[in-house]
Parts: C-alpha cells; sequence; structure tokens
C-alpha cells in the first residue's frame, strides 16, 4: 500500500537504507533504530513510496493549476457494478471511484473510531518508521506516541508516517476489504492457506512471515503530507478508502511511454527539482473526501497530497486481469536493483502457485505436492480470457529465463520444467476460445468449490464482547452449524459460587458493576464442557443415545453420556461406529483426554489436517495457575472418566 511516506520506487533507494541515521534527539521519539534490529517489510518505506521532502517547485502551484483535467481518467461507478463479470468484460485498466461504499461489501468501523482505537487495537508499543519532512531524518517513534502527535492541534514538525500493516492484530477485527478484492487477490486464490493462516503474531519480520502481509493498511496521515510520484511494488493494484479527512491525487496512465519517463526520472536522481506530472502528456487530478472508495489499476503512476488530516485503509493484491504489465513492473525493480525488501514478498513464489492453478484447471494436470489438499478438477471446458491467456504466456516466459538461483521455486511445487512447458500448452489449447464464452462472472483461480472461512467483523469496540455462537470453518464448507458447548453441571466449576473479586464479578450488577461485559465468573467457567443433547450424527441422524432427535422442551438430561464424537479439526459430529461403517480407514483418530465427546476424527488425520491445528481446550485452561491447582483434583478425575467412557473402535478390514 503506497500511499503516504513509503519508498518503493523502481531504482530509487531510500536515504535510510543507505546512510546511517543520525543519533540525534527527537522531541515524539524515543530511540533510533539500531543495526542490529531486524528488518521488516514495512520498515524505512517498504511497501510504499518515495517521501515528500524538499521540492523546488511549488506544491500549491500543482494544486491550483489548471493544467490538471479533474478526473479525466477516473471512472465513477456504484459499488454494485463491480464484479467479476464487469473485469471479465472490461478489464481493469482505469482508475475507478465510488462515492458510496454500499454494493462494495466494504467493512469500516463506525465514524467515531479515532487514531486512539487504532492506537488500542494495535498496541502502543508497536513501532513505526517516521520521517521529518524538513530534514528527511528517518527515526522511530510507537504507535503512542504517533497518535500523540496525531492528535495535537499544532505541530511544530511536519512528520510522515509509513502505513501500518495491521493483519492478526484487533484492528483486523474492524474492516473487510471489498468483495471483489478477496475474489481477485492471488493470496486468497493460490497461496496455501496453512501458511496464511500459521502467523498468528503481528510482527512483519521477513524471515517470519509465512506469506505476503500487504492485504491490510492503516495510512494516518496529516495536513501537507505528500507523497511523490511512484509506481506500487510489484506491479500490484491498490484499493483505498478515505475513511477521515481528503487526498488530492495526480494520475498519469500506464502506458510504455511514461513507464520509460519513469525510469528516467527516477534514474535522474533529480525528483525534488521536476514534478513528474509536468514530464508526461497527460497528467490529471482528483480529489477524494471521506467516505470516496478508490482503485488504482497495475502501472499507473500516482501522487498523493493530504488537504485535511486524514485515516486511510487499503491494500495491496496482484490480480489475474493485467499481468503482463504486472511482471513488466517488476522486471524494472530487477534491473534498476530496488533492495528485496522493497519489493512485493514472495512474488516470485506466487507467480509459481498462479502458474500450477492455471495449467490444473486448463489441461488437469496437478503439480503440488502430495501434501497440499488439490481442489476437484473441473468436468467441463473452462474458457479463458485474452488477459489471462497472454498472461499465463508471459509467467511462463518469465519464470523460464529466470537464473537457477532466482527461481524460487516452492517445496510444494514438483515438476517444476514440466510446469512451465505445461503453462505453454494451455496458452495454445485455449488460444480460439471466443470472447463471448469468458463472460462468466466467476474468476478461474477462483473455483475451488471450497467456502471460505467467513470471519466477524466489528464496526464498533462494543461488538468485541458479542458472541459468536454459530462457527463454520473452511475445513468443513458441508457440515452446518455446529454446536456450541454447555455447562456440564457437575464439576466443582459448575458449583463453584461468584467469587465477587475477578473483573467479570466486578462488572456483574449484583456486585455494583455496569453489567455490560455479561460474561461467567472467571472461577465458574466450566472444566469439563459437554455437547449439548441435542447434537446430532452427521450420518445417522440420530442423538447420542440413538435417538431421534426433539425438540428441547421434550429432552431432559441423561445420565448416561452420549455417544457422540466432535472433530476438534473438522468440526463434525458423528457416532464413530457410523464413521467407522461407511468408511475404511488406518487409524481411529486422536482422543482429547481433557474434553467428553472430543477427538481428531480419523479422516483428518488421514488426510494430515490435524498436523497443524491445536488440540481443542476450555476456557479454563486459562486461568491463573492458583486456580488451576484449586480444580486440579477435580480436572484429574474428569480425564479419568474420559478414559473410561471412550469408545471400543475396531478398524475394518
Amino acid at each position: 500500500m503506497a500511499l503516504n511516506s513509503r519508498d518503493n520506487q523502481p531504482g530509487k533507494t531510500n536515504t535510510a537504507a543507505v546512510s546511517p541515521p543520525t543519533p540525534v534527539q527527537h522531541k515524539y521519539s524515543t530511540r533510533i533504530r539500531t543495526h542490529n534490529e531486524k528488518k521488516t517489510y514495512s520498515e524505512d518505506g517498504a511497501f510504499g513510496d518515495e517521501i515528500g521532502g524538499v521540492q523546488s517547485y511549488n506544491l500549491q502551484d500543482k494544486l491550483g493549476s489548471t493544467s490538471y483535467t479533474d478526473s479525466y481518467f477516473v471512472k465513477r461507478m456504484e459499488g454494485v457494478d463491480l464484479t467479476i463479470f464487469y473485469f471479465q468484460k472490461n478489464g481493469f485498466t482505469i482508475p475507478l471511484l465510488f462515492n458510496d461504499k454500499v454494493g462494495l461489501g466494504l467493512q469500516v468501523p463506525t465514524p467515531n473510531f479515532s487514531v486512539n482505537h487504532i492506537r488500542t487495537n494495535v498496541g502502543s508499543r508497536r513501532k513505526l518508521d517516521v520521517t521529518d519532512v524538513k530534514t528527511q531524518k528517518n527515526f522511530r517513534m510507537n504507535l503512542k506516541e504517533w497518535a500523540k502527535y496525531y492528535r495535537a492541534p499544532v505541530k511544530d514538525k511536519l512528520l510522515n508516517v509509513n502505513p501500518l500493516e495491521f493483519s492478526q492484530t484487533k484492528l483486523e477485527n474492524y474492516v473487510k476489504s471489498p468483495n471483489i478484492v478477496r475474489e481477485l487477490d492471488w493470496i486468497d486464490c493460490v497461496w496455501p492457506k496453512r501458511f496464511k493462516g500459521s502467523q498468528t503474531e503481528s510482527t512483519n519480520v521477513i524471515p517470519c512471515l509465512p506469506h505476503p502481509k500487504v492485504q491490510k493498511y492503516c495510512l494516518m496521515s496529516v495536513k501537507g503530507s505528500f507523497t511523490d510520484f511512484h509506481i506500487e511494488f510489484g506491479g500490484t493494484s491498490v484499493w483505498y478508502h478515505i475513511f477521515k479527512g481528503s487526498k488530492v491525487f495526480w494520475l498519469v496512465p500506464s502506458t510504455d511511454v511514461n513507464i520509460s519517463l519513469y525510469e528516467q526520472w527516477i534514474l535522474s536522481g533529480k525528483q525534488g527539482d521536476t514534478f513528474f506530472g509536468d514530464t508526461v502528456e497527460k497528467c490529471e487530478r482528483v480529489t477524494l473526501n471521506a467516505g470516496d472508495t478508490f482503485f488504482i489499476p497495475t502501472g499507473w503512476i500516482h501522487a498523493a497530497y493530504t488537504t485535511k488530516d486524514s485515516i486511510v485503509f487499503g491494500g495491496n493484491f496482484l490480480h489475474s486481469f493485467d499481468i503482463q504489465k504486472q511482471l513488466r513492473i517488476a522486471e524494472i525493480e530487477e534491473t534498476t536493483n530496488v533492495p528485496e525488501k522493497f519489493r512485493y514478498p514472495f512474488f516470485t513464489e506466487m507467480l509459481w502457485y498462479v502458474l500450477e492453478r492455471y495449467v490444473y484447471y486448463g489441461l488437469g494436470i496437478s503439480h503440488l505436492t502430495e501434501s497440499v489438499e488439490t481442489p476437484p478438477a473441473p468436468v467441463k471446458y473452462i474458457h479463458f480470457t485474452k488477459q489471462e491467456l497472454y498472461g499465463i504466456k508471459a509467467i511462463a516466459r518469465y519464470l523460464h529465463v529466470l537464473p537457477f538461483d532466482n527461481k524460487r521455486v516452492p517445496p510444494f511445487i514438483k515438476n517444476a520444467s514440466e510446469l512451465i512447458k505445461n503453462g505453454t500448452v494451455v496458452f495454445n489449447k485455449h488460444i480460439n476460445d471466443k470472447p463471448e464464452n469468458v463472460l462468466s462472472g466467476q474468476l478461474i483461480l477462483n473455483m475451488q468449490g471450497v467456502k471460505k472461512k467467513e470471519k466477524r467483523f466489528y464496526k464498533s469496540a462494543g461488538d468485541m464482547n458479542s458472541k459468536v455462537k454459530i462457527r463454520k470453518t473452511e475445513n468443513a464448507p458441508h457440515s452446518g452449524p455446529q454446536r456450541r458447548r454447555t455447562r456440564c453441571k457437575r464439576c466443582n466449576a459448575c458449583k463453584h459460587p461468584d467469587c465477587g473479586e475477578c473483573s467479570f464479578c466486578k462488572d456483574m450488577v449484583k456486585f455494583g458493576g455496569s453489567g455490560r461485559a455479561k460474561q461467567t465468573c472467571v472461577m465458574r467457567q466450566c472444566l469439563t464442557p459437554i455437547l449439548p443433547i441435542t447434537a446430532t450424527c452427521k450420518i445417522c441422524s440420530l442423538d447420542g443415545w440413538g435417538q431421534k432427535i426433539v425438540t428441547s422442551i421434550q429432552k431432559s438430561a441423561k445420565n448416561d453420556p452420549s455417544n457422540l464424537m466432535e472433530c476438534s479439526v473438522c468440526f463434525e459430529i458423528v457416532h464413530p461406529d457410523c464413521l467407522f461403517k461407511h468408511s475404511v480407514f488406518t487409524n481411529i483418530g486422536n482422543n482429547n483426554l481433557y474434553m467428553f465427546n472430543s477427538w481428531e476424527c480419523p479422516k483428518c488425520c488421514m488426510e494430515g489436517k490435524n498436523l497443524g491445528s491445536k488440540p481443542r481446550h476450555f476456557r479454563a485452561l486459562k486461568l491463573s495457575n492458583i486456580h488451576q491447582k484449586r480444580f486440579k483434583s477435580d480436572m484429574d478425575n474428569d480425564c479419568n472418566k474420559r478414559l473410561k467412557t471412550l469408545p471400543d473402535i475396531e478398524l475394518n478390514e
């Protein structure tokens, strides 16, 4: 996401990347980064563009000039019209502006959400790379210090801050990217889900990244901030939503002539002396205000000026409707020796996965290793768009000419050389596909047939306390609503009175609190939650006692334990006997000794899905050590009972 103060221009190296930071004491900073600290993709202008420093030209003249026709290049649309069908028919070659987010599927917080809320949900200690615009000196501030600077009515210095990538933070729960972005983004389409879901921390340290973290950014710009002309790294397209404030953009089309002029402008090292918009045939200006959502396609050269303190949410994404230009930008970065940390992370690896998927859907040949689950092959002939076909050919050529050490074949791709050859075969096979047949409204790379995991998003801080009663997972797309576990009403915790001392008790009305949390006392959190008596087997539709399901009013507690088992990986609820009657497995699954009626089912164990999952646990495990010791005997007794009630299972021969 390159909108504010990052440096990702091909051929342009950030000043801080080549000169050691000057050890000066800044009013807002706590310390200067040392050489021993780990580099991250978001530090020192990664994912970004040229910081607007000292210019010999007057920016106010550029803002008021009539030389830039307002929104000449920009197409204004309604959110409901932005679909896969639209891109298949028209491509994605011009900027798109939406004055209302209705129909986009975009979710952002309520209007009262502020920088202070961002600090709360990301963490006050999160470090940000900041640049003093006047002196061009780089230093670091934590988010608490930046929030203080941002809120100050009078600012003694003009500071630019790098955009904040907020994946794996609480802020992620408040922002949902537009539907079309989630459908097009190669990260969501082809990147192995085991990697995307394996990162649980918010770190951006390069060796720790299991996937490209470029999908969600927050940009906090103060009035007067200027972002010089740049192209998004890796040729990515960019979307962003003006949550607060306003910005002015200068746009230059991504023609071959303009890109060549841009290269010369970058290599000249005189960006501060020349306004790039004056060197091209056409440069247009557009003003964006709060509530606007803007899409910039691949290769467009743009600059931005903040006319009012602003907060912007957005992200970068690679897609299939301009692959050739994406590769062209990547080649420019290579020839101009742009440092690796300033490029799109895992760009080459992503190309291998994209080519593999296209070959699979075009020829039915998989080049993934057995450890990666392969979606079902299409049963009918698939028609490719011209953008995709020429993109496939360009990817195959790009990967073929790479030096051996730079090919970076992912470990889950097999027969890489054969994959490149098959890419050419797909091109030759589908080159005569008729344009009218490709308007299916469905993206080829998104034909896995697996419904993506539904994630809950919040609009305000109060929503964080509400409960989700239905769980759906990508591992169990056809399993329907899962049953929420209930109290056993037998363990010591269930029988324990409210302690009156924990934070939840202090919030209760009877103890003088407001009653907003609506949470159970910490000492009363059940140690052995059980399946509800209305739970049924997915195979035979009978309950845990072999009876047909009846209404909850007619149900009553049972003395005998239920013989249903719930998988902690796919969350399917079945009778073990039913499962083994209908299928043959080489294992009997792994039982969870600390939770009744819970196991890792034989199907998940056989497919290896349980290897990357954590054993399901109950909330009481998070109690303090004192509380755990208090109920230790009760937990051990429940574990022994659990062992005695495990069903005897024999494998079918």
